[in-house]
């Protein structure tokens, strides 16, 4: 499976030119010569930190249930009296080896905090980079740091795509041919595309094209689409909390026919259709783009988790990474998509103790020599480098602004 990469150039420039001027994003400045977006320095220190937090709390939500259809899922949630669910899962599924690493559950937490896990590997990662490189980064970098950084294989819980992908970097095929694989339209793009929002607030466009430059390190077409996506969307979201608004960003700079796009239409659509009942629009997810997961294509029907917990959450944190969970599918990774959207709109403030207690102020990764962050500490150093990018990619459109 794998694309003409002239022909994904060219669409690739079209979804950022159409992403640029039908974005609500500004492009120019306000009357007084100010860029038309600004937002105070302490406010965006807080929505990263939301954002981090949110991705803790949501990715340890959803990690002992991960993989689970929800027609198992309900049953074993409405057994626990957990149904629909509130908070922390009591227990461990049968299925699952307890031994095997740290699941989070509410009976058997393990050590305080949260991590290590696939889902934000990449994104310490890339930081490091970042704070390493500036902005002048490429997909080599970003593969050269991740071989250098951590191995997949070593890692907890990475899937097979990025074990394929690894493996042909190390034979020294590079990207983008190295997302050019049979598992490249798996999710592992989309997980980690929030990252790119969090250092480019209020630029949906170029958040989406670092976006790129990462996801096709592993990933091709709708893979890529996916971290695209996630990365306007959060960029979108220190400036935005209508969660259609949030989609419609990140619709705006993937192809218009991409089947991406296609599919978070089509829960839109089915929102429209029942706005009240989230588990009839899943029904119509799971007939028409759960089967497309079964072809290597497992980016579907993740993808409309998202859409419909940031839909069907109505702006509520709990509500919103609840859904993402009892939604099935990759439970961990789709709340720890969320999770973060909603940490930036609202904040640490909205995100209760129940959630938060059991995380503290710890974060734990795979990355060599970075393996254990206060979470504090993560957001402070998230947004050095978020003011370096938003100085260099996005004057005359955002500014950061010191009370």
């Amino acid at each position: 499976m794998s694309i003409p990469r002239a022909s994904f150039a060219t669409c690739l420039a079209l979804a950022l030119l159409f992403g640029c001027v039908n974005s609500d994003q500004s492009s120019g400045t306000s009357e007084d010569g100010r860029p038309a977006r600004s937002i105070a320095a302490d406010d965006y220190y807080d929505k990263v930190h939301g954002a981090w937090l949110g991705a803790a709390v949501a990715g340890a939500l959803g990690m002992s249930v991960e993989g689970m259809h929800k027609n198992d899922l309900k049953p074993y949630l409405t057994e626990l009296g957990q149904w629909p669910l509130t908070e922390y899962i009591k227990r461990l599924p049968p299925h699952r080896d307890p031994e095997r690493k740290q699941w989070f559950t509410a009976e058997d937490w393990g050590p305080a905090g949260f991590g290590p896990d696939d889902d934000t590997l990449y994104q310490v990662a890339n930081l490091l980079l970042l704070e390493e490189k500036g902005p002048e980064i490429t997909s080599q970098d970003i593969a050269d740091k991740w071989l250098a950084s951590f191995s997949v294989f070593e890692a907890q819980n990475c899937g097979r795509a990025v074990r394929v992908a690894e493996r042909r970097l190390k034979e020294g095929i590079m990207p983008p041919e190295s997302g050019q694989h049979e598992m490249g339209e798996f999710m592992g793009g989309q997980m980690k595309g929030e990252f790119w929002g969090y250092v480019l607030p209020g630029n949906p466009a170029e958040a989406a094209r670092y976006g790129r430059l990462d996801a096709e390190v592993a990933f091709h077409t709708d893979g890529i689409y996916g971290e695209m996506f996630m990365a306007a969307l959060t960029a979108e979201a220190f400036f935005e909390s209508d969660p259609a608004k949030l989609l419609e960003a990140g619709l705006a700079v993937i192809p218009e026919d991409c089947d991406y796009a296609k599919c978070i239409r089509d829960v839109i659509t089915w929102h429209q259709q029942w706005p009240d009942d989230w588990e009839k629009a899943h029904e119509q997810i799971d007939a028409k783009w759960a089967p497309e997961g079964a072809k290597n294509r497992r980016v579907f029907p993740n993808n409309a988790v998202n859409a419909l917990a940031l839909l069907y959450g109505d702006g509520d944190f709990d509500k919103t990474i609840t859904i993402a969970v009892m939604a099935g599918w990759d439970t961990d990774t789709n709340a720890g998509d969320v999770g973060p959207v909603m940490g930036v709109v609202l904040g640490p403030g909205a995100i209760s103790a129940k959630w938060t207690e059991p995380i503290g102020n710890t974060f734990r990764c795979d990355v060599k020599g970075a393996e254990e962050w206060q979470i504090d500490e993560l957001a402070r150093r998230t947004v050095a480098v978020g003011a370096t990018l938003t100085a260099a990619r996005s004057a005359g459109l955002v500014e950061i602004v010191d009370q």
